[in-house]
């Protein structure tokens, strides 16, 4: 990708935290990359490999995505979302819990999801995968645990890996990509790489937010490709630099590779 090294490289080095960043065409596998194998607390990007495990679980039959669960007074989690400010009782599709878990990254759903599929799967799953640094080591809103040490990784290398088995799944079948898309690209939350972007391009991503932690990551449907986007960053003092940082970094590869004819 000639010419964006320079466009991006100020804004990175100027940064007094850590940045890992992967840019990649799909269709002919051409990569830009900074720091991609750096590991991050992976905040609410953890939810995508649980998303990933979903679907295969549902694509072999171990489950269905039609199945209800209930969202009961001592599974509702604090933090992002809607289900923790609903009244207890209420029944949701598996199919719902995802799509909450992705466009409003709600942490109750996340939490019965991890709860009905198990940490392990979404590990050996992340694993069969070639992800080389995500791990999923515990539930959403546990501190005690990430006190202990218990975080979620992950990195940019790897989240644009499993972006690639999403576009092009060669695990599963091509419904469930198809469906992880549509899910993604009805992303609620769009104050980082979409922020300066116009509203008629297309973006299917997922956020991830912790004190001095902002991440955004996934693809940007841009006229003439679709390219895999990854920024995962930490080391801010206030978040809302962290927001800015990202939303930078969003503006100057979408003007980028609009030149280039993307």
């Amino acid at each position: 990708m000639k010419g964006l090294d320079a466009k991006l490289h100020a804004q990175l080095a100027s940064f007094p935290g850590r940045c890992g960043l992967v840019i990649v065409n799909p269709a002919n596998g051409e990569k830009w990359e900074y720091c991609p194998e750096t590991c991050f607390a992976a905040a609410s990007m953890i939810k995508l490999p649980l998303m990933y495990e979903v679907m295969r679980q549902a694509a072999a039959k171990m489950l269905s995505l039609d199945e209800c669960l209930t969202v009961s007074g001592e599974k509702q989690t604090g933090g992002a979302g809607i289900l923790a400010e609903l009244l207890p009782g209420l029944q949701l599709t598996i199919r719902e819990l995802v799509t909450l878990m992705i466009i409003l990254s709600d942490n109750t759903a996340t939490n019965m999801l991890i709860d009905r599929i198990g940490m392990d799967s979404v590990n050996a799953t992340a694993v069969a995968l070639g992800l080389k640094s995500t791990v999923l080591r515990r539930r959403m809103m546990d501190f005690e645990a990430a006190a202990r040490g218990e975080e979620n990784m992950t990195s940019a290398a790897d989240l644009a890996h499993l972006f690639s088995h999403i576009y092009r799944p060669r695990l599963l079948p091509q419904e469930y990509g198809a469906l992880m898309l549509d899910i993604l690209k009805r992303q609620q939350v769009r104050d980082k790489l979409p922020f300066f972007l116009p509203e008629e391009i297309e973006i299917a991503h997922k956020t991830g937010t912790l004190p001095g932690v902002e991440h955004d990551g996934g693809i940007l449907f841009l006229p003439a490709a679709p390219y895999i986007v990854c920024v995962l960053t930490d080391g801010h003092t206030a978040n809302y630099a962290g927001l800015q940082l990202v939303a930078l970094i969003g503006k100057k590869i979408y003007k980028h590779l609009m030149q280039k004819g993307g």
